[in-house]
């Protein structure tokens, strides 16, 4: 056992997840004889409409848990996943959940809004305003709250943080032990890169286990070099909570790309546009708009280039409370 594998063993963690999520092949033939196309269902992480916030959630709520917080507050737009199923985890915790988003409140709720309306969660609409300003109203509540005798606990940074990123440690655990279980070959992992929580857990936890994948990160939003200094950054505050150094640098631990962000985040691309109604007629399987269908356009398209062998996956981090609101 890898000393990786002992940490994330005793840590604090809340126990949200049912099990590992389904490793497994698509339904489209490959369109290279020496490649093999399969997917990582972190869509169905069990809470909610599912998704990769779940994972992180339970380190992040663990501790929340083990220091005796009394509320929780997390901030987002409108649709954000996070603040939804946030509310979900928290339902399932017995912690209360309060969210601040930017936006007005609408005559009618849609996608992660119903949601987190059908939950009796409260939200603080703050009206438009920029993510400074709302994250900013989040930490006066919390000193609010504070001041009044409650223990809040703050989810920041969309659960990108070094604690967070423990969640897509344990999944390259995770999939790296699937993939081995199922007697394949080395296997390249094509995941999104947002604000780099995902990739950031992915890339540290492979490379603490002997790099057993091949890590691509598509970029969603940003170029390639801010999206870099936010992985990095991350890396950095999980090595301080775990004290086990990652010993070689992500640009050797990782492939990251930027060519299919378009105009960044919220922003579809043609091709990505297609991809979302492609997949889901194709697959039985519905991704959201402007994120996970955006790494499955950089997939395709390396695979089609030649750039991969071997299995390939696509990992499906989810969204779906988002669609709703979408069309």
């Amino acid at each position: 056992m890898y000393p990786i594998e002992t940490f994330l063993q005793n840590t604090e963690r809340a126990a949200l997840m049912p099990g590992p999520t389904p490793l497994h092949r698509l339904r489209a033939p490959s369109p290279r004889p020496d490649v093999s196309l399969w997917i990582k269902r972190d869509d169905m992480t069990g809470i909610g409409p599912g998704g990769n916030k779940i994972r992180s959630l339970e380190y992040i709520l663990g501790e929340a848990l083990a220091s005796g917080a009394t509320k929780v507050l997390t901030s987002g737009p409108e649709q954000s996943n996070l603040c939804a199923l946030t509310a979900a985890a928290c339902a399932r915790v017995g912690l209360p959940c309060e969210l601040v988003i930017n936006s007005g409140e609408p005559e009618r709720k849609e996608g992660n809004l119903l949601l987190a309306q059908l939950l009796g969660t409260k939200i603080h609409f703050l009206g438009p305003c920029g993510g400074d300003a709302r994250n900013r109203r989040m930490e006066e509540l919390a000193a609010a709250y504070a001041a009044a005798g409650e223990r809040p606990f703050v989810v920041r940074n969309g659960a990108t943080t070094g604690r967070g990123a423990l969640g897509y440690t344990a999944a390259a655990v995770e999939l790296a032990r699937q993939r081995r279980e199922l007697g394949l070959e080395r296997m390249t992992v094509f995941a999104p890169g947002g604000n780099g929580g995902v990739a950031a857990g992915l890339i540290y936890g492979n490379a603490l286990i002997g790099s057993p994948l091949r890590i691509v990160i598509v970029s969603v939003e940003d170029d390639r070099d801010t999206l870099l200094r936010h992985i990095q950054a991350t890396i950095r505050e999980t090595e301080h909570i775990t004290g086990i150094p990652m010993d070689i640098p992500v640009e050797a631990a990782a492939e990251i790309t930027d060519t299919y962000r378009g105009g960044g985040w919220g922003q579809n691309t043609p091709e990505s546009g297609r991809e979302v109604l492609n997949f889901a007629r194709r697959e039985g399987i519905f991704i959201e708009n402007v994120y996970n269908s955006k790494v499955l356009v950089g997939m395709n398209d390396w695979v089609a280039a030649g750039k991969v062998t071997g299995p390939v996956c696509y990992l499906h981090t989810g969204g779906l409370g988002s669609l709703f609101a979408q069309y």
